[in-house]
């Protein structure tokens, strides 16, 4: 007797809304897709009890006739692809038939809809079955509410998150398909409240605004490429806005929000050195591109897709990042949040009238990496904007902070990590590209390491020996590239041993860019060691030629800026026009930077 036995239609149904119904948000991501399909240019999604006891969302698309309301409940129903040729060259946001039919098994629907030229028409359903149809009074578009999710799979409620976690991954939802849909306006009203809005006018600038606060567009940077006909346009907050987490890197491909950990690295590696350990920027990426190039029928919810030439696609990336990041000075930051805590708004002051508060105005001159006493030669060829301002020096703090000043302010400066700087950018230039060249030892060396170390490199003696590190039998080191010093080979076998480890292969820029950290730090000025004028006056020199001198190799700041508006406040001489005009001073800048 057969045991094997097809499943009912409804049984099917509620399996597959296990992989595209995950939360309250995946349902709020499938229907505002469907309004932007329906090429709607206002959405309203509207939120009870967090999801779980209604959402609804109205749109003025096109709307569907009568007809089409019922078979749009049905499973891989849809009006996106007929042929396996269009499969190939998807450009809506959905397409696979199977949202509705999945949501419609764990919950019930109610939908509204009218077409232009027409009378509205509703359907309803409950338990995967038509319980109701007729006609309605309704604008053009269509209205669909989804009650009561999960009501007939309780075991699906215990996943559900917090009441925050909910609201929260909503919210993140909208911002989502707000930043992918910057010509639609979007608005979401979470119990009777309205939370978030957009104006759909295409302004990227507004848009984040919106969704991320004024500060991200302070020193924000923009940038659009292009290659191989793939166009790809990134905003990128300042290396000051880091977050502890990688969500606020958005990645968009052809208006689709997509996950991608190779491009979001990409990201994350072009802010490199930049941060700090374990801070990650915010930046937008949008890429248009051909969609054969591009396969999005990886997964029911359409989050993760597949590229052509991924690799080519990363390596551009972090290369539009660097060069955006390097092409520009970013504010010096103004670290003072236990002094900011104490407020003297009503307190006596004395006025000062020398002081009013402005930006930096940064002049362009000539940019030489070339750390000799000739490298002051101006050219017209490599024009450079000033990243550090000019300064006179006042003295020494603790022994290890350099004090500075100008009409601005005060400028503190890190002397270990600034020659920290300087000393990577100038090793990672001389073994950044180097060629493999092996170099014979006379002696074969033991290498200080565990059985299970040895047998890691036994197992990947080929990797080794591309890079010019050949071991005899008794696992004892006999050659190494000549890039590398006798002193280096421990750390850089020990980095080495890591990355197997890790990610099974060796990646030689992640090594050198360890060796080039290593070598600068025990290369540079220690803290509390006294330096001569001169070697400062030096140092402060090859600090402003390099290509990043705001960060050390680890992300640590080198400089910080104490304003006189901060050091005014602080003496209580801050009077309400001085706070006046710097607040008309940053919305001024705040002008320039949306213009």
């Amino acid at each position: 007797m057969s045991i094997i036995k097809q499943m009912d239609e409804r049984l099917a149904n509620m399996i597959a809304a296990g992989e595209v119904v995950e939360r309250p948000a995946s349902i709020v991501k499938e229907l505002v897709e469907n309004s932007i399909d329906a090429k709607a240019t206002e959405i309203n999604i509207f939120i009870k009890e967090n999801g779980l006891k209604e959402i609804r969302v109205v749109d003025n698309g096109i709307g569907m006739d009568n007809e089409d309301a019922k078979k749009a409940f049905l499973r891989h129903a849809t009006s996106k692809i007929k042929t396996e040729f269009d499969l190939e060259r998807i450009r809506t946001l959905g397409f696979r038939g199977e949202a509705l039919a999945a949501i419609l098994s764990v919950s019930r629907i109610t939908l509204k809809t009218r077409q232009s030229n027409s009378e509205g028409f509703f359907v309803r359903y409950e338990d995967s079955k038509l319980i109701d149809e007729g006609t309605t009074s309704l604008n053009e578009g269509t209205e669909i509410t989804v009650n009561d999710l999960f009501y007939n799979t309780p075991a699906r409620l215990k996943y559900i998150k917090s009441e925050f976690s909910e609201r929260a991954a909503i919210i993140d939802m909208f911002d989502r398909l707000a930043l992918s849909n910057p010509t639609v306006r979007l608005s979401l009203t979470i119990d009777e409240k309205l939370v978030k809005e957009t104006y759909g006018n295409n302004d990227y600038y507004s848009l984040m605004r919106q969704v991320y606060g004024n500060n991200v567009l302070k020193d924000l940077i923009v940038f659009e490429k292009e290659f191989q006909k793939i166009k790809i346009k990134g905003y990128l907050a300042s290396p000051s806005v880091s977050r502890a987490r990688k969500k606020d890197i958005s990645l968009f491909v052809n208006g689709r929000y997509i996950m991608n950990y190779g491009l979001t690295q990409s990201i994350i590696d072009g802010y490199h050195s930049f941060l700090m350990v374990n801070r990650y920027p915010l930046a937008i990426l949008l890429i248009e591109m051909d969609p054969v190039l591009l396969d999005v029928n990886v997964h029911p919810q359409k989050l993760e897709v597949k590229f052509a030439n991924e690799s080519l696609l990363k390596y551009h990336i972090e290369l539009f990042v660097k060069e955006s990041l390097m092409s520009r000075p970013h504010e010096i930051p103004q670290n003072l949040s236990i002094i900011k805590r104490q407020e003297y708004e009503n307190e006596p002051v004395t006025i000062n009238e020398s002081f009013i508060p402005r930006k930096e105005t940064y002049v362009k001159e000539s940019l030489d990496f070339v750390y000799n006493d000739n490298s002051n030669k101006q050219t017209e060829e490599q024009p450079e904007i000033k990243k550090i301002p000019d300064f006179s020096y006042v003295g020494t703090f603790a022994g290890t902070y350099l004090l500075f000043q100008n009409e601005q302010g005060m400028y503190m400066i890190d002397q270990h990590a600034a020659e920290e700087r300087v000393n990577y950018e100038y090793y990672f230039d001389v073994i950044g590209n180097p060629k493999i060249v092996i170099k014979e030892m006379f002696l074969s060396r033991n290498l200080e390491l565990t059985n299970e170390d040895l047998n890691l490199i036994k197992n990947h003696l080929n990797d080794f020996k591309e890079l010019g590190f050949n071991f005899n039998e008794k696992m004892q080191l006999i050659s190494h590239p000549t890039f590398l010093l006798d002193k280096d080979l421990d750390d850089a076998i020990s980095v080495m041993l890591q990355m197997l480890e890790e990610k099974n292969q060796i990646d030689l820029k992640i090594l050198l860019d360890n060796l080039a950290k290593s070598k600068s730090c025990k290369a540079s000025i220690k803290a509390n060691d006294t330096l001569s004028r001169k070697e400062i006056d030096v140092l402060i020199e090859k600090l402003r030629k390099t290509k990043n001198p705001y960060t050390c190799p680890h992300g640590r700041p080198t400089i910080i800026h104490l304003t006189y508006y901060e050091i005014e406040r602080m003496f209580r001489r801050v009077v309400w026009w001085k706070k006046l005009l710097l607040l008309l001073d940053q919305l001024h800048q705040e002008k320039r930077c949306i213009q």
